[in-house]
């Protein structure tokens, strides 16, 4: 009986000995495979990493999420992902998905300070490329009448149809599948540095001169005109001319009376509201920050901010400064006055995409970010122009 219960017991210690070198390589060999996975999650997040394994971009938030799980079935952190738009990638056969949200506004907030398009014009989001604009071009009529007398017929008012052009703008910067690899290294902050610097000069250089081929259209591109509203056909900008034929002004002329002239070729209903004043770049600032009033030699026109954030005034309206605007010199616009708001619209076809490319270049990384823009004037009564002229 002895010797039975001893077999027995020696058959159950075998079979626990051969179970457990089969759960060993079992775990091992998932260990591998999860080890494996976090590599490569690793390798595509965008961004660097952080002590909080939940923390970071909705990417790295779920990979985090889930190798935990896998790791150690603690359902905690994938049940903290609830759905959300940046979460809908809009997946492609190639790899391309939709930026998330909080990177797509730190794009736009870095354009806007190295642009002051942005934060002047009409900014419209659309889902669609097909957008068009229906302006009013007045022209309706009225008149007088008795109790009794008959009534004419008026006019009626005219819309225009403004479709902005639009285009693809790109960039595409890359680093080393090393730096990928490191998760301390910041490599959303690299990104959007250079994605935001691109776009920002690429955009802001079509708002003001793009010819509207690919890209929008620019505010200098337009036909121009000295007639004044209601004499220049619709989209033709006005312009005023300084009198001195390269030059701002001259030993008789300082170049106040134009501006002043300028601002007061806006009709008053559009020199009031948000995004009224003027652009022109740093050097044509450099010129009129030295004109003085006619008559006195310490009365200087430019009026100095002395608030962080914000512009410079001249003739009592802000000046924003744009690199993009053209220098002083014979036929050239250096200047221009109007009401931004109402005068141009700025077109965004949906957020900022990006395609993650590590074949085309070995031991590389390429994020090749793209985003639809478009451009054109809407109304060209809201922007006038100063035209270095005799």
């Amino acid at each position: 009986m002895e010797e039975e219960i001893l077999a027995a017991l020696a058959e159950m210690q075998s079979a626990i000995t051969n179970q457990h070198g089969r759960t060993a390589e079992e775990i091992v060999a998932m260990q591998t495979q999860i080890d494996r996975m976090a590599e490569t999650f690793a390798s595509q997040q965008i961004g660097g990493g952080s002590g909080d394994p939940f923390s970071g971009t909705d990417t790295q938030r779920a990979s985090a999420a889930l190798v935990d799980y896998m790791r150690t079935g603690n359902l905690q952190g994938l049940q903290s992902l609830s759905p959300r738009a940046d979460m809908q990638s809009d997946s492609d056969p190639d790899g391309g998905y939709t930026v998330p949200k909080e990177i797509d506004r730190v794009i736009q907030n870095q354009m806007i300070e190295i642009n002051p398009m942005r934060r002047l014009a009409n900014v419209v989001r659309t889902s669609t490329s097909d957008y068009h604009k229906i302006i009013n071009r007045r022209g309706a009529t009225s008149g007088w009448s008795g109790e009794r007398e008959n009534r004419e017929e008026t006019d009626t008012p005219t819309l225009g149809d403004i479709k902005p052009p639009m285009g693809e703008l790109y960039a595409m910067p890359e680093i080393t599948k090393w730096m990928a690899d490191d998760s301390q290294f910041d490599l959303e902050g690299f990104l959007q540095e250079n994605v935001s610097d691109e776009f920002a000069y690429q955009e802001g250089g079509a708002f003001i001169n793009g010819d509207g081929v690919n890209k929008p259209r620019g505010l200098l591109s337009y036909d121009t005109s000295s007639d004044v509203d209601g004499t220049r056909a619709f989209g033709t900008l006005q312009y005023v001319a300084t009198g001195v034929a390269a030059a701002l002004s001259d030993a008789t002329n300082n170049g106040v009376d134009k501006l002043i002239d300028l601002v007061h070729a806006v009709k008053p209903s559009y020199r009031a509201g948000p995004g009224v004043g003027w652009q022109m770049n740093s050097a044509t600032a450099g010129v009129l920050r030295k004109l003085k009033s006619l008559g006195d030699t310490s009365n200087y026109l430019w009026q100095e901010s002395h608030v962080e954030g914000q512009p410079s005034r001249l003739l009592g309206y802000p000046v924003w400064e744009n690199e993009d605007m053209q220098d002083i010199g014979a036929n050239a616009y250096p200047i221009a006055f109007g009401n931004w708001k109402r005068g141009y619209v700025i077109v965004d076809r949906s957020e900022t995409a990006v395609l993650r490319d590590p074949f085309t270049k070995k031991g590389w990384i390429r994020y090749y970010f793209t985003k639809r823009v478009g451009g054109a004037v809407t109304d060209s009564r809201a922007i006038k122009l100063l035209k270095v002229a005799a």
